[in-house]
């Protein structure tokens, strides 16, 4: 059975492990938030798009993961297992929530319910129009339908020539989203190391607490003998 020094010096390198790990998921969480305003600032002029509200929620998410990160400190210098385990199964939970919002915002964007939302809605469809090489709704010809002026918006570079009038209905689009981030990857990842950490920690101090009863259990034995 592992004596007492065997089971502190396990503990101790647990710690030093976590608190590297805790350190650079701080630093990456603010580096998550950096990542995710400046695709929002691109949306910006989208009216109501969903995908903003995404990156909305994925901002506020990665502010609420600094409280957490802080939360372990106390919880790990004062030994607090009860607490701790409490805090892992919610990291987790966290850490799984935010690898599924990564994987989210890799997968390719229709923008069909955003575009029928701005029309009805007497919003223009420029951000579309500039962003995704398309015209109206369903083609070009919806303004004319509606009579209204076709906007510079729907030719090439804005120069009004029939060449350059996009034909396709922004219906028909997508928002082809960017690569994962290496920077929310490695955040993921991390979080989860962090996680498997704190786990090996609790471990350790639970058989430490076990062994030192066991230990003293024995001393009392001993002396009454």
């Amino acid at each position: 059975m592992p004596d007492l020094e065997s089971f502190s010096l396990r503990l101790s390198t647990c710690k030093k492990l976590m608190y590297i790990a805790w350190l650079i998921n701080f630093i990456l969480a603010f580096a998550d938030i950096y990542v995710y305003y400046t695709r929002l600032k691109k949306h910006m002029a989208c009216w109501g798009c969903l995908f903003k509200h995404y990156m909305t929620l994925a901002i506020t998410f990665s502010f609420l993961m600094i409280p957490l990160l802080i939360l372990a400190i106390p919880l790990v210098y004062y030994h607090v297992s009860s607490h701790l385990r409490i805090y892992t199964t919610v990291l987790f939970l966290v850490t799984w929530l935010q690898m599924m919002l990564t994987i989210l915002f890799t997968q390719e964007y229709q923008v069909v319910n955003d575009v029928f939302r701005l029309w009805l809605n007497g919003q223009n469809l420029e951000f579309f129009e500039i962003n995704s090489e398309c015209c109206g709704v369903l083609g070009y010809g919806d303004y004319t339908l509606v009579e209204r002026r076709i906007p510079d918006s729907c030719f090439k570079d804005s120069i009004r020539k029939q060449e350059n009038l996009y034909k396709t209905g922004c219906a028909f689009r997508s928002l082809k989203p960017p690569a994962a981030h290496v920077i929310q990857v490695v955040s993921v990842i991390v979080q989860f190391l962090l996680v498997l950490i704190i786990v090996l920690f609790l471990v350790n101090l639970h058989r430490a607490r076990n062994n030192a009863s066991n230990s003293a259990e024995s001393v009392a034995t001993a002396s009454e003998t």
